[in-house]
């Protein structure tokens, strides 16, 4: 069985330096795409990586704010970036203007949401949040299919709002506010792409479904995932204490990796078994069942590793991966 070999990238079409380090201010956002393109956000900036030759492929900087939103002295950083879920059409190394299909949405502590092509190297659409004096920061990102041939961008910005929109048109199709809840993670649903769910820290679990492009036909469906919030209720205080001294609440626009850096949860939804999806708050991995609405097992955290921070499940066997906060990793199987 052969590989191809790919060809190099031409030298001057291509921006080969990175900016430097991500930071805890890019929310370690990054996403990989069934290619093995590498996209990860450092500082202001996106760049992408081949993951199988660890060649950097090009770097795109989100441009400044417009004048005038740009009043705050907050630096644009990247906090989400999403690989379009369309497939590749035709040859990466391909340079023809026609081969443009490395488009990626990002976007940035400032609410802005863009779309990137890396093939032209520029920003091909700018969705600049409802309320701009806000500055609520955008935490995550994720596409919903809306038809057979088209997808949404699902956005959560601030610590509770959730926007969903049309990029052929850049208008937002719908908006839900879970205040007093903290949004936290969005993931699509492998079994069908019209169905999204979105985590919050306090175990609040959102069902959406898109069944056309109008706001009446999104679907909604509240659940709870049943956790200990005593450690973020104490955090909660810290943080209001903090405002409070500060004189003013100028977490109330930021997304919730900015309020709580060190309180993570994440989902994902099983590869293998449709309707169960995987959640880890800091202390507890927990497998939920959306079908029954019931919590099917629930481990703490093991001996010896820290805070829970992410979740990956393993698309080929029943195992799951969590990453910790001291960069440990635990692999857990599903008893027979």
């Amino acid at each position: 069985m052969s590989i191809p070999i790919p060809r190099p990238f031409p030298n001057n079409s291509w921006d080969t330096t990175l900016p430097g380090p991500p930071s805890r201010n890019n929310f370690g956002s990054a996403d990989l795409n069934p290619s093995g393109l590498l996209a990860f956000a450092s500082g202001s900036s996106v760049s992408v990586v081949d993951s199988r030759s660890l060649q950097l492929v090009a770097t795109i900087p989100l441009p400044p704010p417009s004048a005038s939103n740009s009043s705050s002295s907050l630096s644009p950083f990247v906090t989400s970036v999403r690989w379009t879920p369309l497939p590749l059409g035709r040859d990466l190394f391909s340079t023809e203007p026609s081969s443009s299909h490395l488009v990626l949405a990002a976007a940035d502590r400032h609410g802005r949401v863009v779309l990137l092509d890396f093939r032209l190297r520029s920003v091909i659409l700018s969705i600049d949040p409802p309320d701009p004096s806000s500055k609520s920061g955008v935490q995550d990102l994720c596409w919903v299919q809306a038809r057979s041939d088209s997808f949404h961008l699902a956005s959560i910005s601030g610590p509770s709002y959730l926007s969903l929109y049309d990029t052929s048109s850049s208008r937002c199709i719908f908006k839900y506010d879970a205040s007093p809840e903290y949004l936290s993670c969005i993931r699509r649903d492998p079994f069908d792409s019209r169905h999204l769910c979105v985590v919050g820290l306090k175990g609040f679990l959102l069902s959406i479904k898109v069944l056309g492009e109008r706001e009446d036909d999104i679907a909604l469906k509240e659940l709870q995932i049943p956790t200990d919030c005593t450690e973020l209720l104490k955090l909660e205080k810290d943080a209001a204490a903090a405002a409070a001294t500060a004189g003013g609440s100028s977490s109330s626009s930021s997304p919730v990796s900015a309020v709580f850096p060190l309180y993570s949860v994440r989902l994902a939804f099983s590869p293998h078994w449709k309707s169960v999806i995987y959640v880890t708050f800091p202390k507890e991995l927990v497998v939920f069942d959306l079908k029954y609405e019931t919590t099917l097992f629930s481990a703490a955290l093991p001996r010896g590793c820290a805070k829970f921070l992410d979740v990956l499940p393993d698309p080929n066997q029943e195992l799951v991966y969590c990453a910790h906060l001291d960069g440990k990793i635990s692999i857990w199987r599903r008893k027979e």
